[in-house]
């Protein structure tokens, strides 16, 4: 969902969708009761020094924690950033992603391309070619025909997927034999290999033997423990405890590095620095920026880092008839301190900037035009408006309040103290900012399930989204993903915009769809219906005897086949 965060102070945006976070970092989703759910049972791990392992390390086993409480363990119906990581490890897709971004094939042999001739010239028709000998975990055979049926229970209506954007574009599957399928579109669609069936664009192939009964899989069981195809099977879900996995025996590619891997549920921040501190944890996803120079500080504690595909924005939602107004957008921009926040609640963590692309990605667009903090321009917008200073301080227009409603999630002291700053210059420039907090499950439910930020409840919002390797925005804000339709949560609507993304997503010209999208910075930039603070610099803390992580832009355990203590 994202930018997808955490527990409290931790972490929280396809034809995909896109993963939400919320600003401190994942989704954090309420506790349930303590319902132990069992596949096949547990395995009593013993620890011990072997191999030069330090004494604290586990052999074959990692543990790491985060502090929310999966919604599902679905990826298919949720967004949650977590069940991405989790997934990576169970589920099986057509490609993962390297650490330039590049497809690595995973059930696929090969990447579709129009030189290899499994993209047809005119970009309508695509081959993808699966791998040979590769069963579920519950030893049924994976073919095409679980393909296609993933691909129909995406569209299917009465399924809670988050967006269909892209999928819509899919007339027709062919599966001509059980390794090969072939995709038929209404028109080119140039992010189609990138975000469909991959980690990123978050629905992973589901087993048709088992899901095909049923008339929706919004509440089946199989969300519970997912049969999949990944190196790893799930055995066991403790809810509010921890979610335990396995080596997967029927994996295609052989023995993982890893036999257990444990995701502990940790709500409280403190806790998970302090079992990084104590060798309990393996590895820590996403460390809260306030929390990096401690954890940087920690002997016999590795750190790797990255500036991501994430970036956190500040949300208008432009039905708000005060928000339509471009010159009030432009003041709240001018309004909000971003170097402020970067230094005093980022600790100088992630890269403050303009675009919500990374510098390191080819369709990053320099010399945007950009809002810096100015009060004297924001008063002189907001004068423009006809919004004018009364004697108490706040400003009024046809005898109307220049009241704003913050919406974010409870027990989240990043997002507090953000708050806290903007709340300050919103008080000298006339603004009365409401800060209404809510269980992050509601914060960011889906349109169906009354979300907040879904159904439009709000005038301003932050959290984040972690964007995918293709950068196309459309299901963000072109005027057709609204929600329901979409992830389009601020309700931008820009035809101009919509012309250049269209045109982005059927050419398969990298230089044509770079300009288009270069330019489609700009208008954004000028129309601001969010306000980019900052790319997000992902920072993860590491038992020097894990081998092998290497968290790229878009995937934090895009190996976990090759991970090993």
């Amino acid at each position: 969902m994202g930018e997808t965060s955490h527990a409290p102070q931790r972490r929280v945006q396809q034809a995909a969708a896109c993963f939400k976070r919320t600003w401190g970092g994942l989704m954090v989703l309420c506790a349930g009761v303590a319902l132990l759910v069992v596949l096949g049972g547990c395995t009593k791990v013993e620890t011990g020094a072997s191999g030069g392992l330090h004494p604290w390390t586990i052999p074959g086993t990692m543990r790491w924690a985060d502090g929310e409480e999966p919604d599902n363990l679905n990826p298919m119906l949720s967004t949650e950033l977590l069940v991405n990581d989790l997934s990576a490890f169970t589920m099986g897709y057509f490609f993962h992603f390297g650490p330039h971004g590049e497809p690595v094939p995973d059930l696929c042999v090969e990447v579709p391309t129009q030189a290899n001739g499994d993209i047809s010239a005119d970009g309508r028709t695509m081959r993808f070619k699966l791998r040979h000998g590769v069963v579920w975990s519950d030893g049924a055979p994976f073919t095409s025909r679980d393909v296609a049926f993933s691909v129909r229970a995406i569209q299917n209506p009465r399924n809670n997927v988050l967006t269909r954007v892209g999928w819509d574009l899919i007339e027709r599957v062919e599966t001509p034999d059980p390794y090969t399928v072939v995709f038929h579109l209404r028109k080119p669609y140039a992010p189609f290999v990138d975000k469909f069936f991959t980690p990123v664009g978050n629905p992973a192939i589901l087993p048709e033997h088992l899901l095909a009964k049923y008339a929706d899989l919004n509440h089946v069981a199989y969300n519970q423990l997912p049969v999949g195809l990944g190196p790893f099977v799930y055995t066991a879900w403790r809810r509010g405890n921890e979610v335990e996995m396995a080596a997967n025996p029927r994996y295609w590619g052989g023995a993982p590095g890893l036999k257990h891997v444990i995701f502990k549920i940790i709500p409280d921040a403190n806790t998970v620095l302090t079992q990084v501190r104590t060798h309990e944890l393996d590895v820590d996803v996403r460390v809260p920026s306030n929390e990096v120079p401690q954890v940087r500080s920690l002997p016999d504690v590795r750190t790797v880092s990255i500036v991501s595909n994430s970036f956190r924005h500040l949300d208008f939602n432009l039905a708000r008839p005060a928000l339509r107004d471009l010159r009030v957008r432009q003041a709240v921009a001018h309004a909000v301190d971003r170097e402020a926040i970067w230094a005093k609640v980022y600790h100088r963590v992630g890269v403050v900037g303009d675009s919500p692309f990374p510098s390191s990605s080819w369709a990053y667009a320099q010399h945007l035009r950009g809002y810096g903090y100015d009060l004297g321009a924001a008063a002189r917008l907001l004068d423009a408006a006809g919004w004018r200073m009364g004697s108490d301080g706040l400003r009024r227009k046809d005898g109307k309040t220049l009241r704003l409603e913050l919406a974010g999630n409870t027990g989240n002291p990043l997002l507090d103290s953000t708050v806290l700053i903007i709340e300050s210059s919103f008080k000298r420039l006339g603004i009365a900012l409401d800060y209404k907090r809510y269980p992050t499950p509601l914060l960011f439910g889906s349109y169906a399930a009354g979300g907040i930020v879904a159904t439009g409840k709000y005038d301003l919002t932050i959290y984040a989204w972690q964007l995918q390797p293709d950068p196309d925005l459309s299901n963000l804000l072109a005027c057709k993903s609204v929600p329901p339709y979409g992830q389009n949560y601020v309700r931008y609507c820009n035809p101009a915009f919509d012309r250049l993304q269209e045109d982005a997503d059927t050419h398969y010209d990298r230089a044509r769809r770079r300009s288009d999208l270069v330019e489609e910075q700009h208008i954004l930039a000028h129309d601001v219906p969010w306000i980019v603070i900052s790319n997000i610099e992902e920072v993860f803390a590491a038992n020097p005897d894990l081998k092998g992580l290497a968290p790229d832009l878009d995937e934090t355990f895009w190996n976990a086949a090759h991970l090993s203590t």
